[in-house]
């Protein structure tokens, strides 16, 4: 996997191979154990650094909710707000339970959907 590090990629393959198999993602335990991780904050950064890449998505506040994005969704496209920006769609998502990047999705359609004043 592209931009990934050799653990991330691991971390990733762990969670595709879970929910394969058991059709649902692993917890932060397991995957901290697969990759031989002690710490419990840690594995939360990893996990944290993934979904910033978009190579996992996740709902938060609720366990077991690593997700794969799909093929071919946001390919080519990398959106890296600065940190104020970062922090209101953080907020933003969590007001709303939806997922970080559907309330980035959700400002950038807005952004470019409104119409603009004559």
């Amino acid at each position: 996997m592209t931009g990934l590090t050799n653990v991330q990629a691991r971390c990733v393959e762990f969670v595709r191979h879970q929910i394969d198999a058991f059709g649902a993602s692993p917890s932060y335990q397991e995957i901290a154990d697969h990759l031989g991780i002690r710490g419990r904050g840690t594995i939360s950064n990893l996990v944290d650094s993934i979904v910033e890449r978009g190579a996992l998505l996740r709902v938060p506040g609720k366990a077991r909710t690593l997700s794969l994005p799909e093929p071919g969704v946001g390919d080519g496209l990398i959106v890296r707000p600065v940190p104020e920006v970062r922090r209101a769609i953080r907020a933003y998502a969590k007001e709303h339970r939806i997922s970080e990047r559907t309330a980035a999705e959700e400002a950038l359609r807005a952004y470019f959907m409104e119409p603009t004043a004559p």
